[in-house]
């Protein structure tokens, strides 16, 4: 069976580029989740479903995984299951054998190098953006805030305001951190 593993980093953005590409796919699992590890409830899912035989093909490494360790051991589990694994953007199959692990490492490293060379370059950005004084950072969500600390105020845990919310974790302490030096 050729199943297909589509991934975008969160719910707004679109998957149809993606989806294009794996048109030939039997059965798509798609995530609209970080791929900064491998908790991811359709990657998980696809895992458990594939078999002996079955091709899994993904447009792009980084769809897969963001770093090396992860994507190496989601390739081990594959590979060891009897599958095997197809980029699209790179025009490569992998199997079990020495040199797929080879250049899947070397893949792995670049795609790691590439997303630490954009991150530096934001990070720059984002500096320079300041000094002009033209960067405030993320726009202040009112609604969102108001929901947060409704919650929080009526002794609700932060996990469950996130879950409550629709937000993460880190979001709910930002303001709660915030609420708290307002007072």
């Amino acid at each position: 069976m050729n199943i297909g593993y589509i991934r975008v980093s969160s719910k707004e953005q679109n998957t149809e580029r993606q989806e294009q590409a794996l048109s030939m796919c039997e059965r798509l699992y798609i995530d609209k989740v970080s791929g900064k590890n491998t908790e991811r409830p359709q990657l998980q899912q696809m895992m458990s479903a594939l078999r002996n035989g079955d091709v899994l093909t993904v447009k792009s490494v980084d769809r897969l995984a963001r770093n090396t360790r992860d994507l190496l051991a989601i390739l081990d589990e594959l590979l060891a299951l009897g599958v095997t694994v197809r980029f699209l953007d790179n025009s490569m199959e992998f199997s079990d054998n020495p040199t797929s692990r080879f250049m899947i490492t070397m893949l792995g490293a670049v795609g790691e190098l590439e997303r630490s060379f954009i991150r530096q370059r934001q990070q720059e950005g984002i500096a320079l953006a300041k000094e002009k004084g033209v960067y405030n950072g993320r726009p202040k969500d009112d609604e969102l805030r108001k929901k947060v600390v409704g919650y929080l105020n009526r002794g609700i845990k932060p996990d469950e305001v996130a879950k409550l919310c629709g937000c993460g974790r880190a979001t709910v302490f930002r303001i709660k951190k915030e609420t708290a030096s307002e007072d």
